[in-house]
């Protein structure tokens, strides 16, 4: 009798990881920042460009960690700080070349979003102004 109520319990113990593993994992998935409705409707190009984005993005933030400097990786791995106050603290500390890496990168990623955003058609435009009004309907 005590052994079946064991495997009950086991069992319940299982099912109830798994379902919340599965839970997390959709999470994980719907962090992008578009809707699945709105990335179908995307045209190859639009496709494109956001890859393009992505790309410069990331190529952005390698390039500025190489150049950090110790006092600014110190800043960072500092764990008593809040990230915006990190955040703070890194952008008064970089030096002019730092900035205008920075400035070429939001240029080029900037002339990327503008080229995006008059490639969308008017559903599109609809459906990101309905996303937007959900993400700030969820932080009131």
């Amino acid at each position: 009798m005590m052994i079946r109520k064991i495997k009950i319990l086991v069992l319940i113990f299982i099912t109830v990881f798994n379902l919340n593993t599965l839970v997390s994992q959709d999470k994980k998935d719907k962090k992008s920042r578009f809707s699945i409705e709105l990335i179908e409707t995307f045209t190859d190009s639009q496709k494109e460009l956001i890859k393009k984005e992505k790309k410069y993005l990331n190529k952005q933030r390698i390039l500025i960690r190489e150049t950090f400097t110790d006092s600014q990786k110190e800043i960072i791995s500092d764990t008593n700080i809040s990230k915006r106050e990190k955040r703070k603290m890194i952008n008064e500390s970089f030096s002019n070349e730092q900035k205008k890496l920075i400035e070429r990168y939001d240029k080029r990623i900037d002339t990327i979003r503008k080229k995006f955003n008059k490639s969308l058609s008017k559903k599109q435009r609809i459906l990101i102004t309905n996303i937007k009004r959900k993400r700030s309907k969820k932080n009131d």
